[in-house]
């Protein structure tokens, strides 16, 4: 059994890598169970996600099933990379210059 949880850490390893080589992964196996813990770090960022033991071994013989485990372990990445943009409802209001002086609109030929 032993054998086959070493297997699927370096599963989950090669397919992180594949996603982004700065990408750091954890794996720890979930006590009682047939899952494995996932911990992705890049820089001071952290996402985490479970993964069944078959789905990664599944990995191993069949290119559908790595594509899927591909698939969840980038979904994690990108939603610990995704920043939210920022509000566009604040409101900004202008600074005026130094002096208190609003400016004043260019003389000369305007709007004939």
């Amino acid at each position: 059994m032993d054998d086959l949880r070493q297997q699927a850490r370096q599963i989950i390893s090669h397919v992180v890598r594949s996603i982004d080589r700065r990408l750091a992964v954890e794996v720890r196996e979930v006590p009682g169970q047939d899952r494995l813990h996932v911990a992705l770090t890049h820089q001071s960022r952290r996402g985490e996600l479970e993964l069944p033991l078959e789905q990664v071994l599944a990995a191993a013989g069949s290119s559908m099933a790595r594509h899927e485990l591909r698939l969840r372990l980038k979904r994690a990445n990108d939603t610990m990379l995704f920043r939210p943009m920022p509000d566009h409802r604040l409101s900004v209001k202008p600074v005026l210059p130094p002096g208190g002086q609003a400016a004043r609109p260019p003389r000369g030929r305007g709007r004939r």
